[in-house]
């Protein structure tokens, strides 16, 4: 015979999925597509910006942010001697549901996909 558990320890599985998703931020990974070495590379967006460092050709590197709000994702890096900085693109807010990946392609620029979910989109 099955036991029946009370709506209380539900509804306290509930909250704790609740909370453990409020702790986490949005993961950001940058792709290098491009075939040459991404130097001293930094995501920033509303509120946030971390260095990534270098990104060896078909590598990635990535960063939980905390950001404020809303926000897109700016990429900016030096390959082949020049400072790259790509425009705002994407949306995602600041829930750690959130993957966000921008790929660097091999005219340096960069394409960014937000979505939520364990693969992100």
């Amino acid at each position: 015979m099955m036991r029946r558990l009370p709506a209380t320890f539900y509804g306290a599985i509930l909250l704790s999925l609740g909370l453990a998703g409020c702790a986490r931020h949005p993961e950001v990974t940058v792709r290098n597509l491009a075939g040459v070495a991404l130097r001293e590379v930094v995501i920033s967006g509303n509120g946030f910006e971390e260095k990534l460092g270098d990104i060896a050709p078909g590598g990635s590197a990535g960063s939980a942010v905390r950001l404020r709000g809303a926000s897109g994702l700016r990429v900016a890096f030096e390959a082949e001697g020049k400072r790259h900085l790509a425009a705002e693109a994407g949306y995602f807010e600041g829930s750690g549901l959130y993957r966000v990946t921008a790929t660097v392609a091999a005219d340096f620029s960069v394409a960014v996909e937000a979505g939520i979910g364990p693969g992100g989109f």
